[in-house]
């Protein structure tokens, strides 16, 4: 009798511990954004879980990330590397190269290591800009991510999605092809000014509406502050013209907002339309107020850490971001002056893919996983080493070491930006105000549409060639437009510029009535 109440009690004690180590395990910190409420994800884990630890059956993996950043991150990245990874091993049983490069850095070297078959697992993209999504695909550059591969490797990233978004992910086959880095989707092109100036000349930022508003404050700062770059450019940081009448600064195409049958205007014609602003281009050079090697400077940053651009260009200035630009802008405070509407552009804006040649894809996927999901491992690759390279406020903000040895300033490239630790300058409610600006920015009828370019693949590379030629030049003013704006045009018609804008209007048009955007 007594042996068989032992049995009971030995059993009853054994599922009591079962269900404490399945409640352990599930309480990992990590609560996921509902995709229903748009809230911004919540996650608890800011310190490594010294209980988990990777499952026995992985064998281990060395994986390989490129991305860009705005500039070196300073002597200890090897360190925060190896801290990584001690954490990594715990959690996946991989360890990861990180390999950052600087804006001007990263397509090159993203093209070299694709054509050479190097190695790399993990790569940063976007639509429209580095890592082009699109041409990359074509080029057979990026591995197909599958809703089963997701489910499996990585569902806590993507229930912080909301649905809603995630069809911006489709590529034109109807495929997906990377993981979003969710964060600010929606642009705002704006002027960014230094505060210090703003103070000392009174400037009313609310009335800068456009470029042209600008000009007098140029002006003023030309002849009262020697030393001090009135409006910096670069070859990375150009394009100052908005035009409010019309939807698509910056997006795939462009039509005006008064016509009902959304007519897409092609690139001859706005360019016929910016003569006047070419022309204010290259007054405000000969004045000198643009910097005389805007188009030469590779990188814009390069410019800016020293401290004397007053005013400079930014094409998301998403809702906190002032405090990175003042690391960027050598320490001075900025103010963004909005010269453009917001625009929802989508998830696609910034994102992780996985090379279609990686040996491991499966392991990436779970660091995406982890990227997106895991405050600890986040924060520490954007911020460093917790009393080394910042202090902790409290369980939301922080304050960066000044020369500590580690300052990436790209939170936007490693995950999901909502499990961002706030810094000094950041409003309590920053997040907050980042999903109301998602939810609030102007739909353009454009979402959802992508250029298929195998037709016209040749043509685009041809006019690729001419843009380079003579789109920094021209938008810096260091050229005389009446002059090189006619041969840029005819360069760009010997080149096909209009056998491409025919074959997007055939694709536009397809896609407007399959929408049903027109009648």
């Amino acid at each position: 009798m007594k042996t068989t109440k032992a049995a009971l009690l030995l059993k009853c004690f054994a599922l009591m511990l079962c269900l404490a180590m399945i409640a352990a395990c599930s309480n990992n910190g990590n609560t996921p954004a509902n995709p229903s409420t748009n809230e911004p994800s919540k996650t608890a884990e800011t310190t490594p879980d010294a209980t988990a630890s990777a499952e026995p059956s992985l064998p281990e993996a060395k994986l390989t990330f490129i991305y860009p950043v705005s500039a070196n991150p300073g002597p200890d990245q090897k360190l925060v590397n190896d801290e990584i990874n001690k954490y990594l091993k715990e959690k996946i049983n991989a360890t990861v190269v990180l390999k950052p490069l600087t804006f001007d850095e990263y397509e090159p070297k993203l093209n070299a290591m694709l054509a050479a078959g190097e190695e790399f697992d993990l790569a940063w993209s976007s639509k429209g800009w580095l890592g082009n999504y699109q041409p990359y695909i074509d080029r057979g550059a990026y591995l197909e991510i599958t809703d089963d591969m997701i489910s499996k490797y990585a569902p806590e990233a993507r229930a912080n999605i909301p649905d809603k978004f995630w069809p911006d992910m489709l590529a034109v086959d109807g495929k997906v092809y990377g993981f979003p880095i969710y964060q600010v989707a929606a642009k705002t092109k704006s002027l960014i000014i230094q505060k210090r100036f703003i103070d000392k000349y009174n400037l009313d930022v609310s009335t800068i509406q456009s470029y042209k508003d600008i000009e007098p404050f140029l002006k003023t700062l030309k002849e009262n502050e020697p030393g001090i770059i009135p409006l910096g450019l670069a070859q990375n940081s150009w394009g100052l013209y908005s035009d409010r009448t019309k939807v698509g600064d910056g997006l795939v195409l462009s039509y005006a907002k008064d016509d009902a049958s959304l007519g897409y205007i092609g690139t001859l014609q706005t360019l016929d339309e910016k003569k006047g602003y070419y022309d204010d281009m290259r007054r405000w050079y000969q004045a000198g107020y643009i910097n005389e090697d805007a188009p030469i400077i590779q990188n814009i940053n390069d410019l800016k850490g020293k401290g004397n651009v007053a005013v400079s260009l930014e094409f998301t200035s998403k809702p906190g971001g002032e405090v990175g630009e003042m690391a960027i802008n050598g320490g001075n405070e900025v103010v963004y002056a909005p010269i453009a509407d917001s625009y929802f552009t989508g998830i696609a804006g910034a994102m992780h893919v996985i090379n279609k040649s990686s040996k491991n894809p499966e392991r990436t996927l779970m660091l995406i996983n982890l990227l997106n999901t895991d405050s600890y491992l986040y924060n520490l690759i954007c911020n460093g080493i917790e009393g080394k390279h910042y202090n902790r406020v409290d369980d939301k903000n922080i304050e960066p070491i000044k020369d500590s040895g580690y300052a990436p300033n790209g939170d936007w490239v490693f995950g999901n930006q909502f499990n961002a630790f706030l810094k000094p300058g950041q409003a309590a409610d920053t997040w907050e105000r980042t999903i109301a600006l998602n939810d609030s920015a102007l739909v353009p009828a454009t979402n959802g549409f992508g250029v298929n370019e195998e037709n016209i693949k040749a043509e685009i590379a041809n006019v690729t060639a001419v843009n380079n030629e003579y789109q920094a030049a021209l938008e810096s003013g260091s050229v005389d437009p009446a002059k090189e704006l006619p041969k840029y045009k005819d360069k760009l018609i010997a080149s096909g510029q209009e056998k491409i804008q025919t074959e997007i209007a055939a694709q536009w048009d397809k896609f407007k009535q399959e929408k049903g955007l027109v009648k």
